[in-house]
């Protein structure tokens, strides 16, 4: 009798233990936690990459439209415009950005040579009388006619970069860039001086 009791007893303690579910809900959670936090971080990456981009859109197509809107520009306008672009990356860090500024001419073959080109910081990247280093697209290289330019390249750098290169080493840096092309508005080519 005091066997089948203490059986009896045994079997109770067994069955409050498997019908007790108040740790379910922590271990869950516990299990989950690691995949929501890579979630959440992935959501501010991707969110905080794709604001960037398109910041570095906006600069090559509005560097290359105040441009388009003058006769000639002088180094002073130029370097106005490179201060410009610079506020337009604002809030994000701007020293690994870099901009150019170009007119590209084409002759009656629809070949390409570059006029004049400055950069952020006062440079001329693409030598005069060069072909430009980027590929102009057919539909825009019409012969007899010159193009304004406006170039950004970014590096971007993930926040969390120190974690994700373990895993991914190419994640630790991501470059960004975009090429915008105008037509100039007020004369056929727009001069520098």
């Amino acid at each position: 009798m005091v066997a089948a009791r203490e059986r009896n007893r045994r079997r109770e303690t067994a069955s409050q233990f498997t019908a007790d579910r108040s740790g379910v809900a922590a271990v869950e959670f516990a299990l989950i936690l690691p995949f929501l936090l890579l979630l959440l971080i992935g959501m501010a990456e991707t969110t905080s990459a794709l604001n960037q981009d398109r910041k570095v859109s906006q600069i090559a197509s509005s560097v290359a439209d105040l441009v388009a809107q003058s006769e000639s520009i002088s180094t002073s306008e130029a370097a106005d415009i490179m201060l410009a672009a610079s506020a337009i990356m604002s809030p994000y860090e701007s020293s690994r950005l870099s901009v150019t500024i170009a007119s590209v001419s084409f002759d009656g073959n629809g070949n390409a040579e570059v006029d004049w080109s400055v950069d952020q910081d006062g440079g001329t990247p693409w030598p005069t009388g060069s072909e430009p280093p980027i590929d102009i697209p057919d539909t825009v290289a019409k012969a007899g006619t010159s193009l304004v330019v406006g170039q950004s390249n970014y590096t971007y750098i993930p926040m969390f970069a120190s974690l994700a290169q373990n895993l991914f080493p190419s994640a630790a840096t991501i470059p960004m860039g975009d090429v915008y092309f105008l037509r100039p508005r007020l004369s056929t080519s727009v001069t520098f001086n």
